[in-house]
């Protein structure tokens, strides 16, 4: 979905061609880095409020448990790329292996997954700038998404550029908030268990770790990509992991019962004026780099893969989620569940179906990618995404 130009090609410079357009391949270390920008995001602060609902002790084996098996799927998912000589993201995948139907039913997923991701920093956003500006969360809501809606309609492609080190950066403050905030945690916060809430944080536990787009990017452009991809998917998995469970298990430490659904505001209240506007500072960054890329690569699908005009295509991209937004849906967590609980399961259902065709009907073989005991890891996933995605829709009602 995303484009990048290099305006000079240097004899140094190895590059491949990757949507039509020339670019600069990637090491090991740029490759677990630009899976974990494409991982960990905005996602990262609504986990610590579904961690507090089952406790610190089981929320940490969830994110382990849930971690593990979303890199089994990354690798199965690896795999379908190593096997197709075009390089093709998602829609491509969905097309070749399973079919033309499955292209849209693929596309039809991917849409409603970000305008509901659109619609979740809609909301988020609103929140914390009620938080740090006072106001009403509507109201910040709505100039929050008009300078988005205007960006988006300009398109600004330098914020693609840099979205790698802007999620580095959010990346590096996740670590000092929960370096900083260690030292405040309290022993009776970290002991509560819940079993009744046991499925509760499954949706915001996918959504924080969907990265499936950055993996085909990854593979089309790594350096000795057989040998390098498989790491860097093994690597970049479990850094999210430690990342989730030492910044969850931080938050829960210190605030509770009473951690906020967007994790920023409860634990700035309780360690002082500080941590508050560095927390909602990176809140606000998190949210809106998530959100503008998000918005850019839904109006570029659009305009791209379907003909539509730019401003049509802005239309469309801003005016379906904020429209779902005035119509009541303001709760960040909801969204973010069905988001996650709903639209990414079947997602990741689908990738397990394009995994299995491929595997018979593949071009390619995978050669140094080989991976094993893939029956048992396609039951596993089978199996938690189903319950997982039937559990989701029943919430719904």
């Amino acid at each position: 979905m995303f484009k990048y130009r290099y305006k000079s090609l240097r004899g140094e410079v190895r590059a491949v061609t990757h949507n039509g357009v020339f670019r600069k391949q990637i090491s090991l270390f740029e490759g677990v880095a630009l899976i974990v920008s494409g991982t960990i995001g905005a996602g990262v602060l609504g986990l610590p409020f579904a961690i507090a609902k089952v406790g610190v002790f089981l929320g940490v084996l969830y994110i382990i448990a849930v971690g593990a098996l979303m890199i089994g799927l990354n690798l199965l998912l690896g795999s379908i790329a190593v096997r197709t000589k075009q390089k093709m993201q998602l829609v491509g995948f969905a097309e070749k292996y399973l079919g033309k139907p499955w292209k849209y039913v693929m596309t039809f997923l991917l849409y409603l997954m970000l305008w509901g991701v659109l619609v979740i920093y809609i909301i988020g956003e609103g929140r914390v700038l009620a938080e740090l500006f006072g106001g009403s969360e509507f109201f910040w809501s709505t100039i929050f998404f008009t300078f988005v809606a205007l960006f988006i309609y300009i398109g600004i492609n330098t914020i693609k550029v840099i979205e790698l080190f802007l999620s580095m950066g959010v990346l590096a403050v996740v670590l000092i908030l929960t370096i900083y905030s260690a030292p405040h945690m309290e022993v009776a916060s970290l002991q509560h268990i819940n079993f009744a809430n046991l499925l509760l944080p499954y949706g915001i536990l996918l959504f924080a770790f969907h990265g499936t787009t950055a993996v085909p990017e990854a593979h089309s452009i790594l350096i000795k990509n057989k040998t390098n991809f498989k790491k860097a998917i093994i690597i970049s998995g479990i850094i999210s992991i430690i990342v989730y469970a030492l910044f969850s298990a931080v938050v829960v430490g210190v605030t509770g019962q009473v951690t906020s659904e967007i994790a920023t505001i409860a634990l700035g209240s309780k360690l002082g004026v500080k941590i508050f506007l560095l927390g909602n500072l990176f809140a606000v960054l998190a949210m809106g780099t998530s959100c503008l890329m998000a918005g850019l690569a839904l109006r570029d699908s659009m305009s791209w893969d379907f003909k539509i005009s730019q401003g049509l295509a802005t239309l469309l991209v801003c005016g379906v989620p904020f429209l779902i937004f005035v119509l009541g849906i303001r709760q960040f967590i909801a969204a973010m569940d069905i988001v996650g609980g709903v639209f990414m399961s079947f997602e990741m259902l689908l990738i397990l179906a394009i995994y299995w065709r491929a595997k018979q009907k593949g071009d390619l073989k995978v050669g140094k990618y080989k991976l094993y005991h893939t029956t048992l890891l396609f039951i596993l996933l089978l199996f938690a995404l189903s319950v997982g995605a039937v559990y989701s829709v029943i919430k719904l009602f």
